[in-house]
């Protein structure tokens, strides 16, 4: 997993944040620094209307005019306004930016990590580390910048104008709100770790969520509604206990604040009163200090909010960082070899073995040696965890194999340009994915595709009768993994997706399961005529029915992970074995099926 034990984490807090602001904030330092400007701007003024009520006052008093002091107030009111409103947009505005540049990169990311990555995360935390955790990150760089910022000048510049009025009075006033900030410091690391576990939590709900959603079928095929409710539930309320310990350490801090806030005023009165009395202070001078201190409250009544948002921003991106930076599985390194394209590949297995990651101590696949001729079509065949799409999927390089076992014209497959490699292939898979789209879409898979190579792929794919019966054709949207289609369709379309591409290597993983016998005899004829061109890309055809093998060059038979047989199919079935065992059942089953429909 990703996670790491918070005490190991608390001591590098700091590091994500830095980083945030060095990768990502940094290029929008002018921004940052005209809001900050504005922002210094904003409490100028707003420190200096007190002092200036305060000159009001004793002007009053001495019967002087008030002209100037009312002109000076609304003026610094307006500009207050104006110059508040500036620095908002200034440091709110480069957040949207961050949160799309950190999206964007987060996503690329995703995209490039490979299924043994995938295999031991969960969906629905991934999904809610790059939504509500990229937000609580806008507002970390948005809200909470602007908050420290705009605290730090208001406790600097009134701080500054309370001394400059009575270095005494200063103290004793914000005495006890030094003391309760300190109090407030122990939530802060408590506050970290339960925004960190309600957000991890969280990820656990949308998982459920999803998964939930994605099996509704089986759920209600077998009426466990309501055990899934209740799993639901217990996750909602361990959510919901966190939230509300978060609750409560904010709802100690932010009244302890707001009390020091209280005995601050009562401080004032209690000890400036005297001082007026004594001739220590005018009576504006009090007003301007009374001025002071409320301008200084609200900020300090935020500081509770604003711990919160830095708090739950910063274990945030903690999360987000740790996606970002999930190694990538690049045995070739940065630069792979790139070999000529244009022609079928050939590929050579030696002493193939490989066990999946999370199973190291059972291998799948056990000392395979085979070749694969360049242009060659080559089928693969064996019962069910024999070991076929495995190694199907070490070719695509979804898994990588151990070095200097599969070679591909004489190259270590690992040492390949990994994208290069995967632009020469079309790969159809064993389960296809269909997207919630039109049916054109979900075979060119591109911004633009060129309608007349859709046309001719779909042909190919033997779906042309079945787009007749569609209400829109090719236009016609398939839903949800393509559920509006039969397996047949999902197949062939599918197939024409790989058809579409087309590519020097055609990988085709029991694609054929779900059709009939008169659709299926079509498409092998389809992937034979593929061989008979100029440059005839190398196909592999892997497969439980074995009249979809009749015409390979050679078949590849294996059981419990081994080779145990090779050859073209008219050899294997004369030939004991599971081959030919298989081969007589099936041909029976077909018999009495022609028999029953005759």
């Amino acid at each position: 997993m990703l996670k790491e034990p918070i005490d190991q984490k608390q001591g590098a807090m700091g590091r994500p944040v830095l980083r945030l602001l060095r990768d990502y904030a940094w290029r929008y330092r002018s921004s940052y620094i005209t809001g900050a400007v504005f922002l210094w701007i904003t409490n100028y003024l707003a420190v200096s209307i007190p002092g200036q009520i305060g000159h009001a006052i004793d002007a009053l008093r001495a019967e002087q005019p008030l002209g100037r002091y009312v002109a000076a107030i609304a003026v610094m009111g307006v500009a207050v306004i104006v110059v508040r409103s500036l620095s908002r947009v200034l440091i709110f505005n480069p957040g949207r930016h961050l949160e799309y540049n950190l999206r964007r990169d987060l996503f690329a990311h995703l995209m490039r990590l490979q299924p043994s990555f995938y295999a031991t995360q969960k969906r629905g935390d991934i999904v809610s580390r790059a939504s509500n955790d990229i937000t609580w990150v806008r507002t970390l760089v948005g809200f909470g910048g602007l908050q420290v910022v705009n605290v730090t000048l208001a406790v600097a510049l009134t701080g500054w104008k309370m001394v400059s009025l009575s270095p005494r009075l200063t103290l004793m006033v914000l005495l006890p709100i030094v003391l309760c900030t300190g109090l407030v410091q122990w939530g802060i690391r408590r506050l970290f770790y339960l925004a960190r576990r309600s957000q991890e939590q969280l990820g656990e709900i949308s998982e459920h969520v999803l998964g939930s959603l994605q099996g509704m079928a089986a759920i209600q095929g077998f009426v466990a509604e309501e055990a899934f409710v209740e799993r639901f539930e217990e996750r909602n309320l361990d959510w919901f206990r966190t939230g509300m310990r978060l609750a409560l350490i904010r709802s100690i801090a932010l009244p302890l604040l707001v009390l020091s806030g209280g005995i601050a005023m009562f401080a004032l009165i209690a000890i400036g009163g005297p001082m007026v009395l004594g001739g220590a202070l005018t009576v504006g001078e009090l007003a301007a200090f009374t001025a002071l201190l409320t301008v200084f409250l609200p900020p300090l009544r935020s500081m509770g909010w604003m711990m919160s948002v830095i708090q739950r921003g910063r274990a945030a991106l903690e999360r987000i960082f740790e996606l970002i930076d999930a190694p990538i599985e690049r045995p070739e390194g940065a630069v792979g070899v790139v070999l000529e394209s244009g022609q079928g590949p050939g590929i050579e297995l030696c002493d193939l073995h490989f066990a999946y990651p999370d199973e190291v101590d059972r291998e799948v696949l056990t000392g395979l040696n085979a070749t694969i001729p360049a242009g060659g079509v080559v089928g693969l065949f064996g019962r069910t965890g024999s070991g076929k799409s495995t190694l199907l999927r070490l070719l695509v390089r979804l898994y990588n194999p151990p070095a200097g076992t599969i070679l591909v014209d004489g190259v270590d497959l690992v040492a390949l340009d990994l994208e290069t490699w995967r632009r020469r292939m079309a790969v159809v898979p064993q389960r296809p994915f269909l997207f919630s789209d039109a049916i054109a879409a979900n075979v060119g898979l591109e911004e633009t595709p060129d309608e007349a190579q859709i046309q001719s792929a779909v042909e190919m794919a033997a779906l042309g009768s079945d787009l007749e019966s569609l209400p829109d054709g090719l236009e016609t949207v398939v839903g949800e993994r393509g559920i509006m289609l039969s397996g047949g369709q999902r197949q062939r379309v599918a197939l024409a997706r790989g058809l579409y591409r087309g590519g020097d290597l055609l990988i085709l993983d029991d694609v054929l399961s779900a059709v009939d016998h008169q659709t299926e005899a079509q498409l092998v004829e389809t992937v034979a005529d593929l061989a008979r061109r100029p440059e005839a890309p190398t196909v592999l055809i892997s497969s439980h029915r074995l009249s979809a093998l009749r015409r390979c060059d050679t078949v590849l038979v294996l059981d419990g992970g081994r080779l145990v047989d090779s050859g073209p199919h008219a050899e294997l079935i004369q030939r004991s074995g599971i081959y030919r065992d298989t081969w007589l059942v099936q041909s029976q089953r077909a018999a009495a099926e022609e028999e029953v429909a005759s």
